[in-house]
């Protein structure tokens, strides 16, 4: 024979469910994208206020139907529900949901849901207004936790902490919608009972299920931030090993001309018409990735640089690149170091100058690059590890930051007949890195 549960018994069963449907609302709502982006914002427009009216809106509702049709209490959640929306987007947001809830249940002949509903979601945009935006975010379900870290900010830091009113006003809500319920039989739906520590449970819950959604919705702006705090930290890393790049290069290419003026005046010249094309390049580039075929033309001039200061004929540049390989995005300024560090120090020791080759290809998901040069290799204790230089221990590190400590340039060399330095730059989505 079952067991029959008295009316207090019940009412603390459908608190405990009423908790329930509050959190899964609240996790439903964020599978949403237009929803989910709204929780990122401080101030929302008219359209967007709109969108969180009518999600959020259609939902209450939804469980205001239910209880009506099945005499399920526990899927009522207008009053905390309203609240919460008038808390997150203003107070004429929250007077619409309000009407929005309180619709279904004044057909029913709940005449008192309707201006209710419209005074639930009016408060919660004052407190709003009121309360600092974190106060907000940090209010928890957890509620005497709540209420010991408010005494502890009060006593020790002398600080008002604006969850005070969000606990008054949402219990004095509480406390009108029993008065009324009470002294206005079937016109307002509110949970009776008089027993005084299901009063007390009554209350709690109405804050807990005020304080789950704002709980569950501020771990995703959290981590949302946490998301961004990355990319800004990466995004600063590539910025100071771009910057340490251009003086790098900028060092090396002023010696040169500083050494051609001394024996040939008309080519220092020259070198200084080509270094200000390149400079001008490099002050106005503004992304951390562009396309190679703009990374190539700018190893061209660079080479033109070079060739100047070699002399006619003693640097043999080749290319070797495959058409499909030219709108790759790469990270800029990444081929340079590659190849100055074969000019400096492979061909240069060359009494009679020396080839440079430069190929592109695509391999397995990514895009292979190398550049080749025929001096005598390096030494038997650097071969096949990071090189030396500042530019290519620079180029290691932002490969590493960018696509992770798998990615370094690979240096294959034997004596006497050069290096080959290798890279390959796997097709990930960087989108989130381009701005700079």
């Amino acid at each position: 024979m079952g067991t029959t549960l008295s009316p207090d018994q019940l009412v603390m069963v459908t608190i405990l469910v009423k908790l329930g449907v509050m959190a899964s609302i609240a996790s439903l709502l964020i599978r949403f994208g237009a929803f989910k982006s709204l929780l990122y914002k401080t101030e929302l427009s008219l359209k967007e206020k709109l969108i969180f009216a009518l999600l959020s809106g259609m939902l209450l509702s939804s469980g205001v139907i239910v209880r009506l049709l099945l005499n399920y209490d526990a899927a009522d959640l207008s009053l905390s529900g309203t609240v919460l929306v008038g808390l997150l987007a203003g107070p004429l947001t929250g007077a619409a949901v309000g009407l929005m809830v309180g619709a279904p249940a004044a057909f029913n002949g709940e005449l008192l849901a309707l201006p209710l509903g419209v005074l639930y979601g009016v408060s919660g945009g004052i407190v709003r207004d009121l309360c600092r935006k974190e106060d907000i975010w940090s209010f928890s379900p957890l509620i005497f936790l709540n209420l010991y870290r408010i005494a502890q900010t009060a006593i020790r830091d002398r600080i008002f902490d604006w969850q005070v009113v969000i606990f008054a006003v949402t219990l004095a809500l509480e406390s009108l919608r029993i008065f009324a319920g009470s002294e206005f039989p079937g016109l307002l739906f509110h949970l009776p009972s008089q027993n005084p520590w299901v009063m007390l449970a009554i209350y709690i819950a109405t804050l807990a299920a005020l304080g789950i959604p704002l709980k569950i919705w501020n771990n995703v702006r959290l981590e949302r931030k946490l998301a961004e705090q990355e990319v800004l930290v990466v995004r600063a890393r590539l910025q100071a090993l771009s910057s340490q790049i251009n003086p790098h290069f900028l060092f090396n290419t002023l010696n040169s001309i500083a050494s051609a003026t001394r024996t040939n005046p008309e080519v220092a010249r020259r070198l200084i018409r080509k270094l200000s094309s390149i400079l001008r390049k490099l002050l106005e580039e503004q992304e951390h990735f562009v396309p190679l075929k703009e990374e190539l033309e700018f190893i061209d001039s660079y080479l033109d640089i070079e060739s100047v200061r070699f002399g006619a004929g003693k640097l043999v540049v080749e290319k070797d690149v495959a058409e499909n390989t030219l709108n790759t995005l790469v990270p800029s300024m990444i081929i340079q170091p590659l190849v100055e560090n074969a000019v400096k120090h492979g061909i240069s020791t060359r009494l009679e100058g020396g080839r440079i080759v430069i190929r592109t290809r695509r391999g397995m998901g990514a895009v292979i690059i190398e550049i080749e040069d025929n001096g005598g290799g390096l030494p038997q204790g650097e071969r096949a590890a990071e090189g030396h230089g500042i530019g290519i221990a620079n180029v290691n590190e932002r490969l590493s930051v960018i696509y992770g400590e798998q990615c370094k340039i690979e240096l294959v060399s034997a004596p006497h007949e050069g290096t080959v330095a290798r890279i390959e730059i796997p097709d990930v989505d960087i989108s989130h890195l381009r701005a700079s």
